[in-house]
């Protein structure tokens, strides 16, 4: 209709051959055009219908053979359309290489934030273990110190009848009376209970103190005790008895 360049009309040409969506909705618009033109047309005046047909009996006919060649000239792709083409090809092929760009990317990203947590994870793991492995290190440091110390003198208490595979060591200095215990692998207390040290003097308990409820892999220091025959644990109320609980007797050992 005249509206349009002929850049944007070469354009349009090579967009309608190659995307059938634009090809079909131009027709449906030339479709339109055409049915809208039918309704409204109007005659043309008899004396122009006659003046066209004097008009083409006067020109002369040309030869179909020579007029050929430009009208297939017409209908082969321009440049324009051959430089669009490859437009809209190197855009597609940008357009699949970014979405796979992209897609690699949220892969990547996700697989690294997985691979951060996991080694967040282990290091926390080994940083417990190797905080266990200092506490246990250092525990058998100070046992090795006072094996040492000819001044300890060492006794081990073993499980009762009700509990024959346990067993704990008592340290006693007999120059300074001062007493260390390790409890070995008796388990851990129950919630509301304590093991309870007992030193025997001359038959009668007498108390050497609570061990502390989380600390059973550590050697502790006790009460003093001066004079002894023997040592003994029991498995008391949190806070500890004035008086052994017999049935509650784990482990014991004569000096």
């Amino acid at each position: 209709m005249g509206l349009a360049t002929e850049e944007e009309v070469s354009i349009l040409e090579c967009v309608r051959k190659n995307n059938l969506e634009v090809e079909q909705a131009i027709l449906e618009a030339q479709k339109t055009l055409e049915d809208f033109a039918s309704v409204h047309a109007i005659p043309p005046p008899t004396e122009i219908k006659d003046l066209i047909w004097s008009k083409i009996a006067q020109e002369p006919v040309t030869d179909i053979s020579e007029a050929t060649p430009s009208i297939l000239a017409d209908n082969r792709p321009t440049i324009e359309d051959t430089s669009f083409s490859k437009r809209l090809v190197t855009f597609r092929n940008l357009t699949v290489a970014a979405s796979l760009l992209c897609a690699l990317s949220v892969g990547t990203a996700i697989y690294l934030h997985q691979e951060n947590k996991r080694r967040d994870t282990l290091i926390s793991e080994l940083a417990a273990t190797n905080e266990t492995n200092l506490l246990v290190l250092q525990s058998l440091q100070n046992k090795w110190k006072l094996l040492q110390d000819p001044a300890i003198k060492t006794i081990t208490l073993t499980g009762v009848e009700q509990h024959p595979n346990l067993k704990a060591h008592v340290f006693w200095n007999i120059n300074t009376t001062d007493v260390y215990l390790s409890m070995e692998n008796l388990p851990v207390a129950p919630e509301g209970m304590q093991y309870q040290l007992w030193a025997i003097v001359d038959g009668t308990p007498v108390d050497a103190g609570v061990f502390p409820l989380d600390k059973l892999d550590e050697i502790k220091t006790m009460h003093r005790i001066a004079t002894a025959q023997a040592f003994a644990i029991t498995l008391e109320k949190e806070g500890g008895n004035p008086t052994p609980t017999l049935s509650q007797l784990y482990v014991m050992g004569n000096i």
